[in-house]
């Protein structure tokens, strides 16, 4: 007889069941050598039977009906099916001799059987996936009637595996909530949402731009305002919410339609930036005779700036001379640039050898934890010393990791983190300069990426602050040494993962 080998696991996720389909390969062929069966093909599939459609399984079943092959050998009959359009396929072929075995590692199945005890074990397989599906569901349920998320944290938020609870993620959570607000606004895209928040430091895990879809779909999640969501029906939660109900509300008019954005027949850049020192009230913006002016709205009445009126173009030039403090010699910040280069390939020539030795140590781990793994699969190992064993592999290669993290973080900044320390240079460099001459919508990016807290009084800036990392740079001596303003700056920098 020639026989195909299948072996599947009911998940893709590499990280699940890791180890299922290498045992249930080795085992296997391990069983074929000892009984001299022959094997024509090799199969493994990552997907679950709980309903037809594996494209592998149909390869299987393709090849059997062309008789490539007229026998099966697998770990156990529920790998081959768990729903009955499949179990069909396998006792039809069984009955009319195309399959003339079915080996598992329990027993072997043959044509001449009693069909109904193959039956049985499919449909016991098939009830197991089905009763398994309404277990997790009611689970999931009473978890959340409970107040707790059954699933992967959202977006600005990270699962706590400790107390299996949902808790703030404090590097993205702010984010979250910079996205509602500007789209609460009415005047912002949600591309232009993801552009902004690009600017301002927000990245995917991959170091990408967070896409324009996933920030709709977080703006219509009822879980940042404290509530969850599930097959139509809501459930309070207790995890801590990152915005207002009344917050939300006004982003779900926005999307609906049922708030249209007044249109705006002039476009004042630093409107909204800008406050008054003395009553603590925005400046507004007024278009009179062809000139914008600046004045303060005196919302609390009592305010003698209210009187003092400022042009645009004077604002504008307030604004560039703050950014000033932000100018570094460009000369400085190439030759310093090439110079840390330098020391950093030396850095990194120390690290990379206890890396590499630390890195290998941990392959030898998963090497040992394989075996491990295989000599309990196989009976060979008890329990309670195979739980000890491997307690004690993983207890290894967290310390192994730490070590690594240690090194890493001992050798600087790396390579692609200095190039966006130096961008950080550049832009700072050039911002005086280039806000003179943009465009008022180009004004309004470089107020967004680099100002905040800026306050008037006496027609001169009070008070102003820098985000970050420009806060930094800021503050740092133009004078200083690179590789100083390069660990100033790199603290204050935002994830790029």
């Amino acid at each position: 007889m020639k026989y195909i080998l299948y072996c599947r696991k009911s998940t893709d996720t590499e990280d699940k069941q890791v180890l299922s389909l290498e045992s249930q390969e080795k085992e296997l062929t391990d069983l074929a050598k000892t009984q001299g069966i022959e094997i024509v093909q090799t199969l493994t599939e990552k997907k679950s039977a709980k309903a037809p459609g594996r494209p592998i399984f149909n390869e299987m079943i393709a090849m059997i009906s062309a008789g490539k092959a007229d026998a099966i050998i697998c770990w156990k009959i529920d790998r081959l099916t768990r729903n009955p359009v499949d179990g069909g396929q396998i006792q039809w072929l069984l009955q009319t001799d195309k399959i003339k075995c079915i080996r598992t590692f329990e027993k072997s199945y043959f044509p001449s059987d009693n069909v109904l005890l193959m039956s049985i074990e499919q449909a016991m397989a098939n009830q197991y996936i089905r009763d398994l599906s309404t277990n997790v569901k009611r689970g999931n349920r009473a978890k959340m009637e409970h107040g707790g998320w059954p699933s992967r944290a959202p977006f600005g938020y990270v699962n706590d595996r400790g107390t299996k609870t949902i808790k703030i993620d404090k590097k993205v959570s702010p984010y979250i909530i910079r996205a509602f607000e500007l789209y609460a606004t009415g005047g912002y895209s949600v591309k232009q949402i993801s552009d902004i928040l690009y600017n301002e430091g927000l990245r995917t895990t991959s170091g990408g731009k967070v896409c324009k879809n996933q920030i709709h779909r977080n703006l219509s999640h009822k879980f940042y305002m404290g509530l969850m969501e599930r097959d139509g029906k809501i459930y309070e939660g207790k995890h801590t919410p990152l915005i207002s109900k009344d917050l939300f509300d006004k982003v779900q008019n926005v999307l609906t339609g049922k708030l249209h954005p007044k249109v705006k027949k002039h476009f004042y850049s630093a409107r909204g930036f800008l406050t008054c020192a003395s009553c603590g009230c925005a400046l507004t913006c007024d278009t009179k005779k062809g000139f914008k002016y600046y004045y303060c709205t005196n919302g609390k009445g009592n305010c003698e700036e209210h009187k003092k009126y400022m042009r645009s173009e004077y604002i504008d030039g307030l604004i560039s001379q703050k950014f000033l403090d932000l100018k570094i010699d460009e000369e400085m910040i190439a030759i310093s640039g090439e110079a840390y280069n330098v020391k950093y390939n030396e850095q990194a020539d120390r690290t990379r050898l206890p890396l590499e030795n630390l890195s290998n140590e941990l392959n030898l781990l998963l090497e040992r934890e394989l075996t491990l793994t295989d000599g309990y699969s196989s009976k060979l190992i008890r329990e309670e010393v195979y739980k000890l064993k491997l307690q004690e592999i993983e207890n290894k290669r967290v310390e192994i990791k730490k070590q690594m993290r240690d090194i890493q973080a001992k050798s600087g900044p790396t390579v692609a983190t200095f190039e966006q320390i130096k961008n950080v240079f550049l832009d700072g460099n050039k911002a005086s300069a280039r806000y003179l001459v943009v465009d008022d919508q180009e004004k309004r990016k470089m107020l967004e990426k680099l100002l905040s807290n800026a306050s008037i009084k006496n027609k001169t800036v009070a008070q102003y602050q820098f985000k970050s990392p420009y806060s930094a740079l800021a503050k740092a001596p133009k004078n200083n040494d690179i590789k100083l303003m390069c660990a100033q700056l790199d603290s204050n920098q935002r994830p790029s993962a």
